[in-house]
This record gives structure tokens, sequence and C-alpha cells, in this order.
């Protein structure tokens, strides 16, 4: 009984999904008719971008590109996941880190992504700078997180640990850590959609010659808007299909 109720739900959503979909493309399809003749070239209709994306997106150098974007984006990821939990623990510990790391972290989350890039680019080769952009704009969030995760636990815990003389190794990582699992792992999650936007971005300024914002930026030099629609598209759902893999992860881990 509970089964069924459940591929319901499920059934019910996807539904939702598909009809929230065909009413966006239908006003995509009607604003695309609607525009000025001069402006058509910049607003291709849904189906000028599918059969685009049809006719580039299984072409080998495509493929070639999505990988190498995709390979940068999850190494940038997981690097500033890492990262920001480390820094998340230190700072959480010892106030002196956490008073010299606060400042930066708050300036990187405030600064925009296009600062970033310009700057790193004078520094970084083209095909490492969309791995550190990505996980310059994950490690903040990780961090905050995990940061405030473990120095905002209830205070009766921290009692309860005293009272087993737990010391304060076995506190964080037996007691508070595990209570904080829930709030890091949704926090990694948005943290992906962060690197996939940060990192094909940087790609789209830097230009590495095997990437998709190689792709989209040659596109647009070429005017072939249709083109740069349809290689945003392969972003989008190769963001969607990785992001899905991630909570597959987490659900068969039990962290959710």
């Amino acid at each position: 009984m509970i089964s069924i109720i459940k591929e319901n739900k499920n059934l019910e959503k996807t539904i939702k999904a598909i009809l929230v979909l065909i009413f966006w493309l239908a006003v995509w399809q009607t604003a695309s008719l609607v525009v000025k003749d001069d402006l058509k070239l910049f607003l291709p209709s849904p189906i000028a971008v599918i059969k685009k994306w049809f006719e580039v997106g299984f072409k080998p150098d495509y493929i070639q590109a999505a990988l190498f974007t995709l390979l940068r984006v999850i190494a940038g990821f997981i690097t500033g996941v890492l990262s920001g939990f480390v820094f998340g623990l230190l700072t959480s510990q010892l106030k002196i880190i956490n008073l010299c790391l606060s400042p930066v972290m708050k300036i990187i989350r405030a600064v925009p992504v296009v600062s970033f890039i310009i700057l790193a680019f004078l520094f970084i080769n083209v095909d490492s700078l969309p791995i550190f952009i990505s996980l310059l704009m994950v490690i903040p969030l990780v961090w905050q997180t995990v940061h405030d995760s473990i120095t905002q636990t209830d205070i009766h815990i921290d009692e309860m640990c005293k009272t087993f003389k737990l010391n304060r190794f076995k506190t964080l990582f037996l007691v508070k850590l595990p209570q904080c699992t829930r709030q890091i792992v949704t926090a990694c999650i948005n943290a992906l959609g962060f690197a996939w936007k940060s990192g094909v971005a940087a790609e789209v300024l830097c230009t590495p010659d095997v990437s998709l914002g190689h792709k989209i930026y040659s596109a647009k030099a070429s005017l072939g808007f249709d083109e740069v629609y349809a290689v945003t598209l392969t972003v989008v759902l190769l963001s969607i299909i990785i992001e899905m893999l991630l909570k597959r992860l987490v659900k068969e881990g039990g962290a959710k």
C-alpha cells in the first residue's frame, strides 16, 4: 500500500514537471514568434534549438568538450568540498583560525565571480582556471555550513559530552558531526550548482580549447545563437544529471 502511494506521488510529481516544462516551452515559442525580425536571431525558437542540439550534441568534438568540462567541474567541486569541510572543522575548533579565515571567506562570497576569473586568468593556466574557480565558489558555502552546524549545536550536547568525559576529538567526530550530516549534504548539493555555473563561466571567458565554454564563445562570435542555446542546454542537462546522481548516492548512503 505504501509503495503504491509513493508511486502515485512520483507519477504526480513527474506529470507536474512535464506540464511546467510544456508551459515554459510554449512561452518561449510565443516570444520567438512575436519579437521583431531583427531580434529573431537572438531568440531562436525551442524547436530550432532542439534541432541544433541533435545536430551538434553528438559530434565527437562536442562529446569530448562535454567530458572535459565535466571533469573540470567535478574536480573543482570535490576539491572545494574537501577544503571547505577541513576549513569548517578548523574554524569551529580554533578561534584564531576563524578570526583569520572568516574575512577571506566573506570576501570570496561577496566578490563577483567574473572578477575572480579575470584576476586568476593572469596567473593560472587556462585549462586549470575553471577548476580553480569552481572550487573557489564551493569552499565558502561548505565552510559556512560546517562551521555553523558545529558551533551552533545544542548546549545540552556539550554538557552531555562533559558528563560522559568525552574529549574534544570524540565530541566533534562522534557526536557533533553525525548530527550535522543533513545540513552538510544539502550544502554540497547546492554548491554543485555554483560549481557548474562558475566553471562554465570561466571556460567562456578563458576559452580552453576543449570545453563547452569554448563552444559557447565560438557560437556567439559567429552569431550562431541557436548553437549557444543548444550548448547551454547540454550544460543544464549535465548539471541536472550530476545533481540527481549525487542525491541518489546520498540516499543510498543513508545520509538523508
